[in-house]
C-alpha cells in the first residue's frame, strides 16, 4: 500500500490496518536469515506498543501516521544498534538521525534497519557480513548496493519507502536493479546528523519509494535545516521552465560493458521522449565523467579513512577485505593533491553550470549493466566501478538527481534511468517524473488499491503446504472463522499435494472452519490463475452471515472423494 492508501485505512479500519502490519512483521522476522534484508528487525510486541501509540494520534492529521519504514543500517534509529554493516562496530544511538527524528514526529514507524556494503563501499550490495539482500527480480543477479536491503524492503513488499545513502550512487543503484524511484536529494537539504559518515563532505540520505507522490511527501518531511550538522542548508528549490531542452550524452560517452538488452532500453526510452514532444539534444559528458575519477583516483577516499580508517586498522581480522582495500587506500594522501583535484573539480563545475544554463535537465541511465553475484565473487573491484560510471560525479559536482524505473529487459532484470540537473531542482525533477508516468514512459510499480478478502480452508492456510502462493503475492492473515452450517468438507486425495474440496450443501451441512486472508486486488488475478481443477472460486456465507470468496470444489469430483466433514477442520483430518 502507498502512505496515502494506509494513513486512510487507519482512520477507516483500525484493527484490519493493525492485524496488516503485525502479520506483515512477523514475515519479516520468519524470513530474517532467508532474505538478508534485515539486519535488525523489531520484535512482534514492541511493534504492537508502537501500533497501539498511533491510535492515540488519530486526531494529528499527520502526513505518515503509521506508515511503516525501513532504515539503512549506517543510520541511527533509536531502539536499534547501528552496525554499518560491521558487526564489531555496532553501537547503540542514544536518539535516532535527525532526518528520523522528522519521520517519527509525522507518525512513521521504523520497523527495522536494512542490510548494506559495509561502510557504505560498493554499489553491489554484496560486501556484507549479514548476506546478501535478495533481488526478487531475479536471485541470480545483486541488489545493488551499497543501500541494498533497503531497496529489497519494497521489492519484498515490506514498507511504502525506505532510507538509504548516498555518496557514489549507493540512493540511485539499486533502486535501478530493482525497479524502484531512488531519490537523491541535493545535498544538505536531508541531515546527516546521526548518519555514519562515508565521505561527510558529499554524504545524503536517499530516499526509495514505489511511487513519487511518496517520495515526495518524505522528501518534504525530512527536509529541515539543522543547526548541528555543518552541511545543512535551507531547502530554497528553484523554478523550473516549461519548455526546456534535455541533454544526453554523446554516443561515444555512452558505456554499456557488453550489455546490450540495457543499450537498447535506453535507446527507446530515448525515442519515445522524442515523439512526446521533449527536445533531446546529444552533449558531450566527458567534463562530467572526468570530475567522477577525481572521487575513488583523488583524494576524498582520504575522507573515508577519517570516517572509519582507525577503526579499521585496530580491528582488520573483522573488516571485509574490499572494504579494507577501499578505505585503508586514503591514509596518505597529501594536502597538495586534495587542492590539486579541488582546482580540477572547480573547472568541471563550470563546464557544468554553463550546461546547466542551457538545459532544463539531463538524461542518462543509472547504471551500464547489471551483474550476477557469482560475476562480482571473480571481479569484485573492477565490476563495482562500471556500475559508477554513471553515478559518481553527481555529488562532487552538487547536483539533484532522480532515479526512475523504465522497463524490464530480458531475465526479468528491471532497466532505469537518472534525471538531474543542479542543485534546489528536487521538486522540478519529481514533478518531471510524475510528467513522464502520466504518458507512461516509466514502468513504476502498481500500488494496491484494494484487498479483498479470500477464505481458504486447507493447504493455503497458514503452515499448510500452499501458504507460500499467498504470502509470495503479500497477502495478509485476517481472521480465522467458520462458515454456516451450509457445507460438506472431502479430502481430494488424488492430488499431490492432498488439497479439500470444500461444497455447498444446505441439507446435510455443517460449520467448517477456515481462514480469512486480504488479498492484493491487483495480484488476485495471478493467484487464481494457479489454482487448477477441479477446484474452483464463489462466494460463500460465514457464520456470521457474511459472504466472502471462499475456494469450492465442482461436484464432480466428490464422487471418489473421502467425506471429512465430522473433522470441522482441515488440521483435524491430516493428524487422524
Amino acid at each position: 500500500m502507498n502512505i496515502k492508501e494506509i494513513t486512510t485505512l487507519i482512520k477507516d479500519d483500525f484493527n484490519v490496518y493493525k492485524k496488516i502490519l503485525l502479520a506483515n512483521q512477523a514475515q519479516i522476522l520468519k524470513n530474517l536469515e532467508l532474505e538478508h534484508i534485515f539486519i535488525s528487525a523489531l520484535d512482534i510486541v514492541l511493534l504492537e506498543h508502537k501500533i497501539d501509540a498511533v491510535a492515540k494520534r488519530l486526531d494529528e492529521n499527520l502526513p505518515l501516521l503509521g506508515v511503516p519504514f525501513a532504515v539503512k543500517d549506517n543510520i541511527d534509529v533509536k531502539g536499534f544498534p547501528t552496525t554499518a554493516g560491521c558487526k564489531a562496530y555496532a553501537y547503540t544511538p542514544k536518539s535516532s538521525a535527525f532526518a528520523v527524528q522528522q519521520l517519527e514526529a509525522a507518525g512513521a514507524i521504523c520497523i527495522g534497519k536494512t542490510n548494506m556494503d559495509q561502510f557504505a563501499t560498493g554499489l553491489v550490495g554484496v560486501r556484507s557480513p549479514y548476506g546478501v539482500a535478495k533481488n526478487y527480480y531475479n536471485e541470480a543477479y545483486i541488489p545493488g548496493g551499497s543501500s541494498s536491503g533497503s531497496a529489497s524492503s519494497l521489492t519484498a513488499g515490506y514498507v511504502p519507502f525506505a532510507l538509504g545513502t548516498d555518496t557514489a550512487g549507493s540512493g540511485r543503484v539499486p533502486a535501478a536493479f530493482q525497479n524502484l524511484i531512488g531519490v537523491k536529494p541535493t545535498r544538505g537539504i536531508i541531515s546527516n546528523t546521526g548518519v555514519v559518515p562515508a565521505c561527510k563532505s558529499l554524504d545524503c540520505v536517499s530516499i526509495f519509494a514505489n511511487e513519487l507522490s511518496d517520495a515526495q511527501i518524505v522528501l518534504n518531511t525530512m527536509s529541515c535545516y539543522d543547526e548541528k550538522d555543518a552541511y545543512s542548508r535551507e531547502n530554497t528549490q528553484l523554478t523550473l521552465e516549461k519548455s526546456g531542452k534535455f541533454a544526453i550524452p554523446l554516443k561515444s560517452n555512452l558505456e554499456f560493458f557488453g550489455n546490450t538488452e540495457y543499450e537498447k532500453a535506453f535507446s527507446n526510452f530515448i525515442d519515445k521522449l522524442k515523439q512526446n514532444g521533449y527536445l533531446v539534444e546529444e552533449i558531450d559528458f566527458s567534463p562530467l565523467f572526468d570530475a567522477a575519477k577525481l572521487l575513488y583516483d583523488g583524494p576524498w577516499v582520504a575522507e573515508r579513512y577519517h570516517a572509519v580508517g582507525a577503526f579499521i586498522e585496530q580491528n582488520i581480522e573483522k573488516v571485509l577485505p574490499s572494504t579494507q582495500k577501499i578505505i585503508l587506500g586514503g591514509k596518505n594522501p597529501t594536502a597538495t593533491s586534495y587542492f590539486d583535484a579541488e582546482y580540477r573539480l572547480k573547472a568541471f563545475k563550470k563546464v557544468f553550470d554553463k550546461y546547466a544554463a542551457d538545459y532544463a535537465a539531463f538524461i542518462m541511465p543509472t547504471a551500464g549493466t547489471i551483474y550476477k553475484i557469482k560475476e562480482l565473487e571473480e571481479e569484485p573491484i573492477l565490476l563495482n566501478s562500471n556500475l559508477g560510471y554513471y553515478t559518481n560525479f553527481m555529488n562532487l559536482l552538487d547536483c539533484a538527481a532522480l532515479a526512475l524505473p523504465v522497463t524490464l529487459t530480458k531475465n526479468n532484470l528491471p532497466f532505469g534511468v537518472t534525471v538531474f540537473a543542479p542543485c534546489f531542482s528536487d521538486k522540478n525533477l519529481l514533478n518531471l517524473g510524475t510528467e513522464w508516468a502520466n504518458k507512461d514512459l516509466l514502468n513504476l510499480p502498481s500500488s494496491i488499491t484494494e484487498y479483498i478478502d479470500i477464505a481458504v480452508c486447507g493447504a493455503h492456510k497458514r503452515g499448510g503446504s500452499l501458504n507460500f502462493q499467498l504470502t509470495q503475492i503479500n497477502a495478509v492473515y485476517k481472521e480465522t472463522t467458520v462458515t454456516a452450517k451450509q457445507y460438506r468438507f472431502f479430502a481430494l486425495e488424488h492430488l499431490t499435494p492432498v488439497r479439500p474440496g470444500l461444497i455447498k450443501d444446505i441439507q446435510q451441512g455443517a460449520e467448517i472452519e477456515v481462514e480469512i486472508w486480504k488479498v492484493p486486488a491487483q495480484k488476485l488475478g495471478a493467484f487464481i490463475n494457479n489454482i487448477g481443477d477441479p477446484l474452483t472460486f464463489g462466494k460463500i456465507t460465514l457464520a456470521s452471515g457474511v459472504k466472502v470468496t471462499s475456494f469450492l470444489c465442482e461436484s464432480y469430483a466428490i464422487k471418489d472423494a473421502k467425506e471429512i466433514t465430522s473433522f470441522k477442520t482441515w488440521e483435524n483430518y491430516l493428524n487422524s
